[in-house]
């Protein structure tokens, strides 16, 4: 059996991690050789029957049930047809049919992850580029592990930052997924920037500025001959992407409409709203209020906000509690 086509999982796959597809003549394959097994046949006897011409005829059954002779590898390739969860919770191959239509893109609701490294060409200056890349690669081997415990799928983005997209689930709601998300990462970077403090006797500070989004998103990939890219193609992505520009010192900020969409349990579970200047010139957490990407962006020194969100309402979010808090 050739290798399967390993891509990212659509919005309907639920929690797999990773999709293989196989050809249709390969899932044909595996049909037959299951419905042998049921007829009583060895392992022996059907490898016999595929990998010998002189092999014991099959009955009656087989002989109508047998595939066509198989076309070249690289045809069959452009044309997967089935598609499998990697892991022992692997399902049965779908039929070829949908599975070729679930291959196309799809409209789907979406929370979107945006983190970028602040002060990337800074430290990029500042470090070797083989320890540059090597910090990048630190970041991301804790970044994926948290990702996927939160059903998140990799999306593609440029330079050092990252994406993470996050779909409904049968059980559990992706916006909280994001948002945990979001938080663990945090926390990671962290222990992250510790180390390196640690290993260069410096005092710089490592920061993965987050921007959160949700919406209803057109997903597909785009595919090479030796890579696939799953990507979203419309505002919700470049909202969240927006919002992180802003963000600094590693903090977290999520649109109102995300958090309106969360339940009343899971909004009491979530510390959040904007930081303003009081009477005293001192800055003041004010819980539960949110302010436009144009004031917040102002105030965070990153200058005019890109005009498709300068009045977007956002809140930053400070702490997730696991129980709701009082």
């Amino acid at each position: 059996m050739p290798k399967p086509e390993v891509l990212p999982p659509e919005p309907q796959d639920g929690g797999a991690p990773r999709i293989g597809y196989f050809p249709d003549q390969i899932v044909a394959r595996i049909a037959e050789i299951q419905r042998l097994k049921k007829d009583g046949w060895s392992m022996a006897r059907i490898a016999e029957h595929f990998g010998a011409r002189g092999a014991t005829a099959p009955t009656p059954a087989a002989e109508a049930a047998a595939p066509a002779p198989a076309a070249p590898r690289m045809e069959a390739a452009r044309e997967p047809a089935s598609r499998v969860p990697a892991g022992p919770t692997a399902q049965p191959p779908a039929a070829p049919a949908d599975a070729r239509a679930r291959r196309l893109p799809v409209l789907a609701d979406v929370a979107v992850l945006v983190a970028g490294l602040q002060h990337s060409t800074s430290i990029w200056s500042e470090l070797p580029p083989e320890e540059y890349f090597e910090l990048i690669n630190d970041i991301w081997s804790v970044a994926d592990p948290i990702f996927r415990r939160h059903s998140g799928t990799h999306g593609k983005h440029p330079a050092d930052g990252m994406v993470c997209y996050f779909f409904p689930l049968p059980a559990g709601s992706y916006l909280w997924n994001a948002l945990a998300a979001a938080h663990e990462m945090r926390d990671a970077m962290r222990r992250i920037s510790k180390d390196w403090q640690l290993r260069k006797g410096w005092s710089t500070e490592l920061y993965m500025n987050i921007g959160i989004d949700e919406g209803q998103e057109w997903l597909g990939s785009f595919k090479s001959d030796s890579n696939v890219d799953f990507t979203a193609l419309a505002n919700t992505i470049n909202q969240a992407a927006r919002i992180s520009d802003f963000s600094r010192s590693g903090s977290i900020w999520a649109t109102k409409n995300l958090l309106g969409k969360l339940s009343a349990d899971e909004r009491m579970r979530i510390r959040y709203g904007v930081r303003r200047k009081g009477a005293d010139g001192q800055h003041v957490f004010v819980p539960h209020v949110f302010s436009s990407v144009r004031r917040r962006s102002t105030h965070a020194g990153g200058g005019e906000p890109h005009k498709d969100v300068v009045l977007l309402p956002v809140a930053e979010i400070v702490s997730i509690s696991p129980t709701p808090s009082p």
